[in-house]
């Protein structure tokens, strides 16, 4: 239900057709508010439905026969008007990418300027917004939108949990207020806290943490780590890594730090050759995650390592890049990963957030994991259990016409995709390719 939302007007949502999943959220939110006082409220607390990201909906009232008799409820801009009071000469941007979450009749959403708004389901009227921390005569900072936000709840306590800018922040669900003892001010300063490897100029985050067993999970990048999108970026030897860390949804204490990149003596070390661990950096997730809060795990889809387009300066398969990787969610120890692709050079980052799903392999129930990525579909186990509980062995079995030698070396204990080479005539003097495949 992703939306891609662009404000022409004030109050003018959109002319695109990704706007079909505001429209009908705001119109099942109707349904189920107006219903009455004992109708059962159809929750979203989560940007893909739930932490397993499964998109499904309960809702029936929306079929094939009903329709195409949809009226719009109601239309609110990217940047709403309360919010133009504070920030004049915002506009939301060209490429909103916002999907907002709905509990208890409240809708949350990642703004145009950054700033996280409550709207009333029903009537599309701002509830409360966050206003950042600000010296008095200055305007308040803008930051980017992001894809989402997370919510969380214990008993009486529900909180937001967002991304401003480089800041990691906390709003009271119910009125938006920070919370003035969670990090510093309500906030916490990803550029620093948990981060030590130096060399970082900001950090951005397009998507948006995730919380299980009460863990604060997020990724992001670290500025300068960058893509490269055309010939004339060239790309760079080093660059931060996208580190994962995990905070205290309570406290705001950092709990654990996941190196992408790791630190000599951590597993994986030694798929970075000629010590190009030390400066090699992003490796991380800029997309959604998902987790299973009964097994604690939180699921992350990580991205190319630096350069993208070039691996000259970082020999080795890389883990993590490129990888799906299970991390306890309380502890931010490794439980499994699979590499899809050795030391990577056509920017396959992972794109989306693991879907997770239940189905049944030779008569079994099997807790399973299916991550799209922008080659194919991948489906596998997503607890300890190895690739070979289901019927489709990746790293086994008869070698396809393409398999052939693996070029680096990578440590025993991982699952990984096989390295290939290309077909087809040999050149004559041809050098080996930089991308865990030879020639």
């Amino acid at each position: 239900m992703s939306s891609v939302v662009e404000s022409f007007k004030e109050y003018i949502v959109t002319k695109t057709i990704w706007s079909l999943g505001v429209l009908i959220i705001a119109a099942a939110a109707v349904t189920a508010i107006g219903a009455g006082k004992d109708a059962k409220i159809h929750n979203w607390p989560a940007y893909s439905g739930d932490k397993g990201s499964t998109k499904y909906s309960s809702l029936d009232q929306i079929n094939k026969d009903t329709v195409s008799r949809l009226q719009i409820a109601w239309r609110q801009s990217g940047v709403p008007a309360e919010l133009k009071a504070v920030w004049p000469e915002a506009n939301a941007p060209g490429n909103w990418q916002n999907t907002p979450l709905m509990v208890d009749g409240l809708l949350y959403m990642s703004s145009g300027v950054g700033a996280v708004v409550a709207l009333d389901g029903a009537t599309g009227k701002v509830v409360w917004f966050d206003v950042p921390p600000h010296d008095d005569g200055k305007a308040p900072p803008r930051a980017a939108s992001t894809r989402g936000v997370a919510y969380w709840a214990n008993g009486n306590d529900s909180r937001i949990f967002a991304m401003n800018g480089a800041n990691l922040i906390a709003l009271n669900a119910k009125t938006g207020k920070r919370y003035p003892d969670w990090g510093t001010n309500g906030g916490i300063d990803l550029t620093k806290v948990g981060y030590d490897r130096g060399g970082v100029t900001g950090y951005r985050n397009s998507s948006g943490p995730i919380v299980v067993r009460d863990v604060v999970v997020v990724g992001g990048v670290p500025a300068p780590a960058t893509d490269y999108l055309n010939e004339r970026v060239k790309a760079t030897r080093e660059a931060p890594p996208d580190d994962i860390r995990g905070f205290d949804a309570k406290t705001g204490t950092l709990l654990w730090t996941f190196h992408v990149v790791p630190r000599p003596g951590e597993f994986g070390e030694d798929t970075w050759l000629n010590g190009s661990a030390s400066y090699s950096g992003n490796s991380g997730v800029w997309s959604l995650l998902s987790a299973d809060e009964e097994l604690g795990y939180v699921y992350l889809p990580l991205e190319e390592a630096t350069g993208d387009y070039y691996g000259g300066t970082r020999p080795g398969n890389n883990l993590f890049a490129e990888s799906i990787l299970c991390l306890d969610a309380k502890t931010g120890k490794r439980v499994w990963h699979f590499q899809t692709l050795h030391h990577g050079l056509w920017d396959y980052d992972l794109p989306a957030a693991p879907m997770l799903v239940d189905i049944k392999v030779n008569g079994r129930n099997v807790k399973a994991l299916a991550q799209v990525t922008k080659q194919a579909l991948h489906v596998r186990p997503r607890s300890h259990e190895r690739q070979a509980d289901l019927a489709h062995r990746r790293t086994s079995g008869a070698a396809g016409r393409h398999a052939r030698r693996v070029v680096f070396p990578h440590a025993a204990d991982s699952e990984q995709a096989p390295s290939i080479r290309p077909t087809g005539r040999r050149r004559q003097g041809s050098a080996r390719l930089h991308a865990g495949i030879e020639s």
